[in-house]
């Protein structure tokens, strides 16, 4: 029990004692393990929704694996909000994290320009002659469920964190990789649907991914912090990896 104790406080001391890397470095690492393994790069169904060489039931799942993301994502921006680090500044304006995760927030919610996002999704869905019941019905993929629970997860643990998974390893990559305007005019030129959802996300998920980008700079200044929000990361980055490769599927 004594040698497992001394283990344990070794561990600790060790963790405290580590140096951080310069910011700038510490990114330049991340980003370097992201382009290795970016899902959107990897994804063939939004490439074949683009060219429209997709079937109708592959564009249909897509838009129903659409839905299921947003609803459980959309409720982990309240608590970035609710975690933010300068949160009782005197108002909004005096900050920079709680201020944009309100906005942000608010804006997925459909409090601002646009309207709600999962109501789009579910818009999109109708436009494509898929049935309420039959958006209520689907089972997502497993590695969906994978990579949704894995967000979760993180947003529960810091806000550092949450702020490493949802903002730098989804919204940033996903804004980074202009999958929102191929899925749009795809969608348009090949399917006769102009989706408000995507049209959303072409330009709103950029703007948003980098701020998300901004603030991230500012909550890895320490050992603890990077390691942490690297192993968000790496596992955000890891499980949507695995779900566009699932996807590719769809296309045999």
């Amino acid at each position: 029990m004594g040698e497992s104790r001394r283990a344990f406080q070794n561990v600790i001391r060790d963790q405290a004692a580590a140096q951080a890397l310069p910011v700038d470095e510490y990114l330049g690492g991340i980003d370097a393990f992201i382009e290795a393994h970016n899902p959107y790069r990897q994804n063939q169904v939004i490439a074949a929704i683009g060219n429209g060489t997709a079937s109708i039931d592959v564009v249909r799942r897509y838009a129903k694996e659409l839905y299921y993301l947003g609803l459980w994502m959309t409720p982990e921006f309240s608590l970035l909000i609710a975690n933010a680090p300068d949160a009782d500044s005197l108002t909004a304006e005096h900050s920079q994290h709680y201020a944009h995760w309100c906005q942000n927030f608010a804006d997925e919610a459909g409090y601002l320009r646009d309207p709600n996002h999962v109501a789009m999704k579910v818009d999109m869905c109708r436009q494509l002659g898929i049935a309420d019941d039959d958006v209520r019905a689907y089972v997502p993929m497993p590695e969906t469920i994978g990579s949704v629970y894995t967000l979760l997860y993180y947003c529960r643990r810091s806000y550092e964190e949450a702020l490493a998974a949802l903002g730098y390893a989804r919204e940033r990559v996903a804004g980074l990789s202009g999958y929102a305007q191929t899925i749009y005019s795809g969608l348009a030129k090949h399917y006769g649907v102009t989706a408000k959802n995507m049209e959303v996300h072409a330009y709103a998920e950029p703007e948003h991914g980098d701020k998300a980008g901004e603030l991230f700079q500012l909550v890895v200044t320490t050992a603890d912090q990077q390691r942490r929000c690297r192993r968000a990361i790496e596992h955000t980055i890891l499980t949507n990896e695995w779900r566009a490769l699932a996807m590719n599927r769809w296309l045999s």
